[in-house]
C-alpha cells in the first residue's frame, strides 16, 4: 500500500486502468472533434461527385443483364461467411482459447448489419453485446473490432490500388486520379501489413496496448487473417465486374475498374457520419466509372451493386443465425 493511500497497490503485472480511461477519453474527444469535419468533406465530395454524374448523363435506356446482376451477389455471399470467419480466428487468438465458431459468424454477420446505424458504432456495440454468448470477454469483443479494421483496409488498400495499377486505363477509372502514386500507395500498405503480422505486440507503444487491453506476446494480427481479407476483397472485385458487365460493359472495361469497388468501400466505411458509407461509396464508384462506362450504365451499376450489398448482407445474416441458437442449446 501506498505511503498516506487508503487504496491497496495493484497486484503485480496489473494493468492502471488510468491511462487506459484518458486514452479512451482522448480517443472520444478527437473523434467528436473529427465527426462534423468529415461529414462536411463527405457531404462535399458527394455532391461534386454526383452533380459531375448528371452533367455527364445521357440519354437513353441502359438495358440491365439481370442473369448477371444475381451472379455478382453470389461472391458477395461468399465474402461475407470469409469476412465472419476471420473474424471468428481473430477474436480467438486474443480471447485466448476457442470460441463458439458458429455463434461467432452469426454474431458477425449481425454486427454487420448494424454498420448501417450512422457514426459506425453499431459494429463494437453489437459484438460487446453478444461477447459472452461466443465464450469472449466484452472488452475482447470490443477490441477485436480495431485490430480487425487496421487489416481489413490496409489489404483493402493493397488488393484494390494494386488492381486499378494493374487494369486502369488512364483515361478512365482512378487511374488518371492515381497515376503514378499507386504503386506507391500498394507499397506503403503491404509494409503496414507485414508489420501487423510480424512485429510483436509488446513493441507497440504503452498506451496501445493498454488501451487495446491487449495481453501476452506474438504479433497483433495473425497471419491468417489478412489472407481471409484478401479473399474478402478479391470477391468484391468479382462483383464489380460482373455488375458492370450487367450493364453492358465489355470485359476490358469492367476489369479496368474492379479495383474501385474495393477502394470505394473502404473510403465510404472511413466516412464516420455515414451509415455503411451511403452516398460516399456510390460517390467514389461514380468518378471511377463514369469515364469507363459512360453516365448512365455507371449509375445504374452503383445503384445495383447498393441494392445487391444490402440483399448479400441480410442473405448472410439470415444464413448463419441459426447457428448462434445452436450454440446457446
Amino acid at each position: 500500500m501506498a505511503a498516506g493511500s487508503s487504496q491497496p497497490d495493484p497486484p503485480p503485472g496489473a494493468i492502471d486502468p488510468a491511462p487506459a480511461e484518458e486514452v479512451r477519453t482522448g480517443a472520444a474527444r478527437l473523434k467528436r472533434v473529427l465527426r462534423p469535419v468529415l461529414a462536411v468533406l463527405a457531404v462535399a465530395f458527394v455532391i461534386w461527385a454526383f452533380r459531375d454524374l448528371v452533367a455527364r448523363w445521357q440519354s437513353g435506356s441502359v438495358r440491365v443483364a439481370w442473369v448477371m446482376v444475381l451472379a455478382s451477389g453470389l461472391p458477395l455471399l461468399l465474402g461475407g461467411v470469409v469476412l465472419a470467419a476471420g473474424w471468428a480466428h481473430l477474436v480467438a487468438r486474443m480471447a485466448g482459447g476457442p470460441v463458439a465458431l458458429g455463434a461467432s459468424l452469426a454474431l458477425h454477420a449481425e454486427s454487420q448489419l448494424a454498420r448501417y446505424i450512422p457514426g459506425k458504432v453499431g459494429i463494437p456495440v453489437v459484438r460487446m453485446a453478444g461477447a459472452k454468448g461466443i465464450g469472449v470477454p466484452p472488452a475482447v469483443a470490443g477490441s477485436s473490432v480495431f485490430v480487425e479494421l487496421v487489416s481489413f483496409v490496409a489489404v483493402g488498400g493493397v488488393s484494390g490500388f494494386a488492381l486499378i495499377a494493374l487494369f486502369g486505363r488512364r483515361e478512365a477509372s482512378l487511374t488518371a486520379l492515381v497515376g503514378s502514386s499507386a504503386p506507391i500507395i500498394v507499397a506503403l500498405l503491404a509494409l503496414v501489413v507485414l508489420l501487423l503480422v510480424l512485429v510483436d505486440r509488446r513493441r507497440y507503444p504503452a498506451r496501445v496496448v493498454r488501451a487495446l487491453g491487449l495481453q501476452g506476446e506474438g504479433p497483433l494480427v495473425p497471419r491468417r487473417l489478412p489472407v481471409m481479407h484478401l479473399v474478402y476483397w478479391l470477391t468484391w472485385a468479382g462483383h464489380g465486374y460482373l455488375i458492370t458487365i450487367a450493364v453492358g460493359a465489355d470485359g476490358a472495361s469492367a476489369a479496368s475498374v474492379a479495383g474501385v469497388f474495393i477502394v470505394a468501400p473502404i473510403v465510404g466505411f472511413l466516412a464516420l457520419a455515414a451509415p455503411a458509407g451511403a452516398g460516399v461509396r456510390e460517390a467514389v464508384l461514380s468518378v471511377g466509372l463514369v469515364p469507363a462506362l459512360g453516365a448512365a450504365p455507371a449509375l445504374s451499376a452503383l445503384v445495383l451493386s447498393r441494392g445487391a450489398t444490402l440483399l448479400a448482407d441480410l442473405l448472410v445474416w439470415i444464413a448463419l443465425r441459426p447457428l448462434r441458437a445452436k450454440s446457446v442449446r
